[in-house]
């Protein structure tokens, strides 16, 4: 009976060896997949902590695999390589919804810039069409209009941006054409300022 539980014990023993000692391929793949669904729903842009936690682990995972690698076969574990690409795929599962939600956070945000955008454009645009002509002023009006000129390009590039789904490019070109038309317009008022005062 003893001769008996000692070679099933040993069985059991000799299995689990062989199974620590197998690498971990099917969770590497799984690990690998969700970071390319990461690299797809950008991440890397909208969930950067997130991202960075999934390969930092997904990086630890392949260190521990190459040092069992390292081992001779009998003394071969994966156990801690498998444990951590089972995390780095949770992660980065959790990394691509976060980037998901932030991305239609953003885009929210850049439709509302559109609109504060185009309205700002349109005062610009208005106060360059009423802006004061004359001898002092001429050379200052057509740089004016060509800043606003480089602006509303700025402001089409944007569009294009939106519309390719790259909202935290747009969202950023929004900002700079808000300032520089806002600029444009106080360009104007000093101009016509300048006027006055001549």
């Amino acid at each position: 009976m003893f001769k008996r539980v000692a070679v099933v014990w040993a069985v059991f023993a000799l299995l689990t060896m062989v199974s620590c000692g197998k690498a971990p391929e099917e969770e590497m793949q799984k690990a690998n997949t969700a970071i390319e669904v990461t690299r797809t729903a950008e991440a890397e842009d909208y969930a950067p902590d997130a991202y960075r936690m999934a390969m930092d682990t997904l990086n630890a995972a392949m260190a521990a695999k190459e040092e069992a690698d390292g081992k001779f076969s009998l003394f071969r574990s994966y156990g801690k390589s498998k444990e951590l690409l089972v995390r780095a795929e949770a992660l980065a599962n959790q990394a691509a919804t976060e980037a998901q939600a932030e991305k239609e956070r953003v885009k929210g945000e850049v439709t509302n810039l559109f609109t504060q955008a185009k309205a700002v454009l349109d005062s610009a645009d208005m106060a360059v069409k009423k802006a004061p002509r004359g001898k002092g002023t001429k050379a200052d009006i057509e740089l004016i209009k060509n800043d606003l000129a480089a602006t509303t390009s700025s402001y089409e590039e944007a569009k294009s941006d939106f519309d390719a789904g790259k909202y935290a490019v747009a969202k950023t070109k929004l900002e700079v054409v808000i300032q520089k038309a806002r600029s444009v317009s106080e360009e104007i008022a000093k101009a016509a300022a300048k006027k006055t005062r001549r």
